[in-house]
């Protein structure tokens, strides 16, 4: 029997081509993205310490905890993979030879074509859609993080109320909140989400305590650089309405939808590979951010260029009928306080939610009101320059 050396064994059934390598490692960062940003969008910013009951609170802190830690372990890991097959790679003899190489050729001929057709598709589909998150470029220069505030109104009445759209970031300048609280105070209605108990009124920062959600803030805000929407936001303004569900109602609706941890785990799956397929999510990006020479500007713009696509992150958490709770099943309840503020005589009602709700209060307000958008302004979240 011929003896076969283990390396050949290795070098013949393991290592990978860089080509093959980046492609054998979109799936891993694909799954890696999802649960970062599922828990981030799940526990740390539509909650606050307060409103959880007992379990669940502590179940969503260790999730919080357990994501990040995930990513962190699982970026080291797909490093040292990637190094290592690649020096293996580099000792092999390389099997690519002439036929290989056509094969390659054809490949990145078919993907070059698939790359510009969806090009083509996402510039047309761009055109006939309202932005509510956007990167601002001077050339290729990022400048800011923007987030819209889009006034509706209904044409063919011209008595009727006007509804504006708020984007927010949970996360931004000082100065940004700023020019927030002050676009507020025109509104006769503000509507505002948070998973709370009206009841007990809007957490104070101050009260916050030390807990696995409050220490993930705290380590946010320092590595971005940027102030916390709940601290800078006021929410004692008297214009101000809690339009978004109570834990009690959240947790319910998760329940009788059968929602869960698993279940949005296979539904982002294939949203996080897609990303990660087409450029729009890079782990790396953010690796060599946070060891550059301005890692908090760094990770900004890293940041900002994927947090464009949230409609995309969002629609993955969308059930086979379209919906989800965190995100259709809370704009319906939103809607519902927004009929009776309008009901109530309110003629100007401004709705500030995450930018990730907009794009389906948008569709509502034009099917369900007869709205359409009449004026779009832009606000700088993040300065990235």
């Amino acid at each position: 029997m011929k003896h076969i050396p283990f390396s050949n064994l290795v070098r013949q059934n393991s290592v990978q081509s860089p080509s093959q390598l980046r492609k054998s490692a979109v799936g891993l960062l694909g799954f890696v993205d999802f649960v970062f940003l599922y828990n981030v969008e799940y526990s740390l910013f539509d909650f606050e310490p307060q409103s959880f009951d007992g379990l669940e609170f502590v179940t969503a802190g260790v999730t919080i905890r357990n994501g990040v830690a995930m990513k962190i372990v699982v970026w080291a890991v797909i490093a040292s993979w990637v190094l290592s097959s690649q020096v293996l790679y580099s000792q092999t003899d390389k099997p690519t030879e002439a036929s290989s190489a056509q094969a390659e050729s054809r490949a990145e001929k078919r993907d070059k074509k698939k790359a510009e057709k969806k090009a083509a598709d996402d510039k047309a589909a761009k055109e006939n859609a309202l932005e509510f998150v956007r990167v601002q470029k001077e050339g290729k220069k990022l400048q800011a993080m923007q987030t819209a505030v889009v006034t509706y109104s209904n044409p063919a009445d011209p008595n009727s109320p006007k509804v504006t759209l708020i984007g927010a970031v949970h996360v931004g300048e000082s100065e940004y909140y700023s020019k927030l609280n002050n676009l507020f105070r025109q509104y006769d209605s503000l509507l505002f989400e948070m998973v709370m108990n009206p009841a007990d009124g809007v957490p104070d920062p101050k009260d916050r305590g030390v807990s696995p959600v409050s220490t993930i803030q705290v380590g946010m805000k320092d590595a971005l650089g940027l102030a916390f929407q709940l601290d800078e936001v006021d929410y004692k303004a008297k214009n101000f309405v809690h339009a978004d569900m109570t834990p009690q109602e959240f947790f319910g609706t998760m329940k009788r939808r059968k929602e869960g941890m698993m279940q949005m785990m296979f539904r982002s799956l294939g949203a996080g590979i897609a990303m990660q397929s087409s450029g729009k999510s890079n782990d790396l990006s953010l690796i060599t951010a946070a060891v550059g020479d301005d890692p908090q500007k760094g990770l900004r713009r890293a940041m900002a260029e994927q947090m464009v696509d949230m409609d995309g992150q969002m629609a993955a958490l969308s059930g086979d009928d379209g919906k989800s709770t965190l995100i259709t099943e809370r704009n319906a309840k939103a809607f519902e306080v927004l009929d009776k503020e309008i009901k109530n005589g309110k003629k100007n009602v401004g709705i500030f939610y995450g930018a990730g709700h907009l794009k389906d209060m948008h569709e509502r307000l034009i099917k369900e009101y007869g709205m359409k958008p009449e004026k779009t302004e832009w606000l700088d979240a993040w300065n990235l320059r």
